[in-house]
């Protein structure tokens, strides 16, 4: 070969090197530094490890959800009721409806013993309200959001929203629910409320002139379930020049004096006189005559003055009168009231007695409701109550009038948010199972009908 064609091979070759060294120049440049196979692996592993964690969480939320709307938790809810209700009632028959709903179906029952004649039973039940809130966790997720949805299971899902409705309102009765008894003579109107069976202590200032002021009152939450063996410290507002502290407190009990009844007395604190004494507790809890000690403290802790307040079952109890700081007070022990959202007025009351007894057989009252300048006239017969916003006003008794007085009404109030909710919930019950039954039947006898064979030609 001449040198000239060597030449010119030699200088292609050098081209041909030289672009190859650029294009790994470039390729460097884009790809950076080599990746290690180590560095390749720690990321998989990393990768994997947050896999596993996330199926790992995945799978515990998965398995509370099938434990919480499985079949066996709304099993066992189902006995935990039956058993609770089936001690309740026997127990019913022996302390009474008002104690056996506070210690079986108050939210505040965690667990429950049963007793009966005296006698424990060592059977813990959880107390209803909870077991009742598990039931409406576990039909929410196994009898709506797990169920299969479409038309051929909607009646059923409507009656398993009606059941979970009836249960919620079960609920909201046992936190909002209050019950109460307002005494009216005809021609007088009333605007609160007074309850059949929780106490409370009132504190009315007086006046110059010897009035009644608007009075203080100590919420029956903080009396109910102290024990005799119990204190209890009630700071009231600056307004007044001292506090309370509550002892001694008894759900049924008599006031003796100490003259009278030497022979009752077996220890009990004595002040002015008179003692309580413990008595048994009846079935009926407004029978039950609730009764205290109660001293009187200045802002610094300080005893002024001791008293006995006694509840005796009027309607107006007996105040004992104390003086604090050159100011007069009243103090009783009463039920506890609570204001009404509007006025009744009772217009007319009529009543009729069964013949040779003084048990009224019959009884209705004319009333109108006031709220603001808004006037509304009812009607309020046995078995027919007035309903408004959930209030309730039932004609529980009638009181004919005495020598140149008035007759007068009682009527029984319940004020329930949730008060209509169980017998829509039957509404929707209903509705649900019968379009669920009429889909199952109107698929029956379509499937039973023969078809009729096409004759061929």
């Amino acid at each position: 070969m001449s040198d000239s064609q060597n030449e010119s091979r030699s200088t292609e070759v050098d081209e041909y090197y030289a672009k190859a060294g650029e294009k790994a120049k470039v390729g460097k440049k884009a790809k950076g530094s080599p990746k290690s196979v180590f560095n390749e692996k720690s990321v998989a592993s990393e990768k994997s490890k947050a896999g596993n964690k996330a199926v790992k969480e995945r799978s515990i939320w998965a398995w509370a959800f099938r434990v919480l709307a499985g079949f066996e938790v709304a099993i066992i809810c189902l006995l935990m009721l039956f058993a609770a209700t089936f001690f309740g009632t026997l127990e019913q028959t022996q302390v009474g409806l008002y104690q056996t709903l506070q210690k079986y179906f108050d939210m505040e029952a965690l667990f429950v013993i049963p007793e009966l004649n005296g006698k424990i039973i060592p059977l813990p039940i959880p107390g209803t309200f909870w077991v009742s809130a598990v039931l409406v966790v576990n039909m929410t997720l196994g009898g709506l959001i797990r169920a299969r949805k479409g038309w051929k299971t909607a009646g059923v899902l409507i009656a398993h929203f009606s059941m979970i409705f009836l249960l919620v309102a079960g609920g909201v009765s046992q936190i909002s629910k209050k019950e109460g008894v307002m005494h009216v003579y005809q021609g007088d109107r009333s605007d609160y409320a007074r309850s059949y069976t929780e106490p409370t202590i009132e504190i009315y200032p007086i006046g110059d002139k010897g009035q009644r002021d608007r009075p203080f009152v100590v919420d029956s939450k903080h009396l109910t379930g102290l024990k005799s063996e119990d204190s209890l410290t009630v700071r009231l507002p600056e307004e007044l020049p001292f506090d309370l502290k509550v002892s001694g407190f008894l759900r049924s009990s008599d006031l003796l004096q100490v003259g009278r009844a030497k022979d009752q007395h077996e220890g009990e604190r004595v002040v002015d006189g008179f003692f309580l004494k413990e008595t048994k507790r009846a079935q009926q809890e407004e029978t039950n005559l609730t009764g205290c000690y109660l001293t009187v403290l200045d802002k610094d802790g300080v005893a002024l003055q001791e008293m006995v307040l006694h509840y005796n079952g009027m309607l107006f109890p007996t105040p004992v009168t104390a003086q604090v700081n050159g100011e007069k007070y009243e103090f009783s022990l009463t039920r506890w009231i609570w204001p009404m959202p509007f006025e009744v007025e009772l217009d007319k009351t009529l009543g009729e007695y069964w013949p040779g007894t003084r048990d009224p057989s019959w009884f209705q009252s004319d009333i109108t409701k006031v709220e603001g300048d808004l006037r509304e006239e009812y009607s309020i017969v046995m078995n027919k109550p007035m309903r408004h916003e959930g209030v309730t006003l039932y004609q529980a008794s009638w009181a004919p009038p005495a020598p140149g007085g008035r007759p007068s009404s009682g009527f029984a109030i319940v004020q329930n948010p949730s008060d209509q909710w169980p017998k829509w919930s039957l509404y929707i019950a209903s509705f649900g199972l019968m379009l669920h039954f009429g889909m199952k039947l109107t698929r029956f006898l379509g499937s039973s009908i023969p078809k009729k064979k096409t004759p061929h030609a």
